[in-house]
């Protein structure tokens, strides 16, 4: 059986997070625009586009990262400070939507926190990703 090489990592299920994120985000933001406030409304809205853009930024280094290391190409260290930068620069953003863009701060974690909802409702809707115990149980098999 050939499997496909480690380095191309399937980014479906990250992609599906990122969907849910802008989704669900929406869909806060509408009905605490509506109940609460539209300051509140659009510091969820906020929330979850800086949650889903540091989810994309996270992906893509993160698989530049593996992807280096597999070829055993010496430019994987890059992305790992890539990453410690990107930290940098989501602090200097949430910084911004708060002091300049004058988020509310808990709507704004609220937004930034439908990662959570997100990552479960994905999880639920494939399951296949889940069962990570049997990818092992098969590399056992084949290599025997």
């Amino acid at each position: 059986m050939t499997s496909e090489p480690m380095t191309t990592l399937d980014r479906s299920f990250v992609d599906g997070i990122f969907w849910r994120i802008v989704a669900l985000g929406a869909v806060v933001a509408a009905i605490t625009a509506l109940v609460i406030s539209v300051r509140f409304g659009y510091s969820v809205a906020l929330g979850a586009l800086v949650s889903a853009a540091s989810l994309r930024v996270t992906t893509f280094a993160v698989q530049q990262l593996i992807r280096r290391t597999v070829d055993e190409d010496r430019s994987g260290g890059l992305w790992a400070v890539v990453l410690g930068v990107k930290l940098l620069a989501l602090l200097f953003v949430i910084f911004i939507c708060l002091a300049v863009l004058d988020a509310h701060a808990v709507a704004f974690v609220i937004g930034f926190k439908l990662i959570l909802p997100a990552l479960g409702w994905q999880a639920i809707r494939n399951p296949d990703h889940l069962d990570g115990a049997g990818d092992d149980a098969n590399d056992d098999k084949e290599s025997a």
